[in-house]
């Protein structure tokens, strides 16, 4: 069986082989939610947590309706046996969901499902290699985080913010992207959150900030390890900055002209929470 696989209107095909209609609001509109979840030990990690925020996102963007979580799990499950990794191999599943075809050029919503509808469903399956190397990030100039917004709160298809602060950092031979919210503070990179320890605590901005509220971060804040705490981008040389994600853990080592002198083990760290 093929290392990237898919499902969507009950069939599973290659990756490439999926068709997504040019009408579908997601594609026209980004008008779509997804979830993302590492495949570890051929069990899908988190998975409660990832499907209870589709859920909160689905009622935050007025999509008003209950997922099938029995439906949702048993699909997950199959396609995991599908992609058949050895234990020692990560994977990610991206689970996608879109508001449906739309019926006219305007993005006038004419009809709204009030059941979960699984033509709107599609979940992909993927073999990754999960990058714990260091980092070195700018500040994007150009782009900021709105802290007033609603999807600042949901992962919607519409990246596009978050590329063109990836492209402005490329062409100043930076990694990645680190954005700021409108009042100038520290909120998220391009697809990370953010966490910062300083005197010996564990700290990140809170969903206030306009950071999209992480599973893994969430995590972090329940076991007491974290604690939220509004930041402004200025660093001491003693800091550890990382970039964490359901699906890797990055040491920052430079923002801007500013460099890090503690070196810290990312894999450790970040396995010793999905064990």
């Amino acid at each position: 069986m093929s290392k990237n696989i898919g499902w969507k209107d009950n069939k599973w095909e290659e990756i490439n082989n999926i068709k997504i209609s040019i009408k579908d609001r997601g594609l026209k509109f980004s008008d779509g939610l997804f979830e993302t979840i590492l495949i570890k030990n051929n069990k899908p990690i988190l998975l409660k947590e990832h499907l209870e925020r589709f859920q909160k996102s689905l009622y935050i963007l007025s999509y008003n309706i209950e997922i099938d979580y029995y439906f949702l799990e048993k699909i997950i499950h199959k396609g995991i046996n599908k992609l058949n990794l050895n234990n020692n191999e990560y994977g990610a599943i991206r689970i996608n969901y879109s508001r449906g075809i739309n019926t006219e050029r305007s993005i006038k919503i004419n009809t709204l499902d009030i059941t979960f509808n699984y033509r709107n469903l599609w979940i992909e399956f993927y073999l990754i290699k999960v990058n714990f190397n260091q980092i070195n990030v700018h500040i994007s100039e150009s782009e900021r985080r709105n802290e007033y917004s609603i999807l600042s709160r949901c992962k919607t298809f519409n990246y596009t913010q978050s590329i063109q602060a990836l492209i402005e950092a490329n062409k100043k031979n930076f990694n990645d992207s680190i954005l700021l919210n409108t009042k100038n503070e520290l909120c998220c990179g391009s697809t990370f959150n953010l966490i910062l320890k300083r005197n010996n605590q564990w700290l990140t901005p809170p969903k206030e900030s306009g950071c999209l509220p992480g599973i893994m971060v969430n995590k972090l804040l329940d076991l007491g390890v974290l604690k939220e705490a509004y930041l402004m981008p200025n660093f001491n040389k003693n800091d550890i900055l990382l970039a964490i994600n359901s699906l890797s853990c990055k040491q920052i080592k430079k923002v801007n002209d500013f460099e890090f002198a503690v070196e810290f083990n990312t894999k450790d760290f970040w396995e010793n929470f999905y064990r």
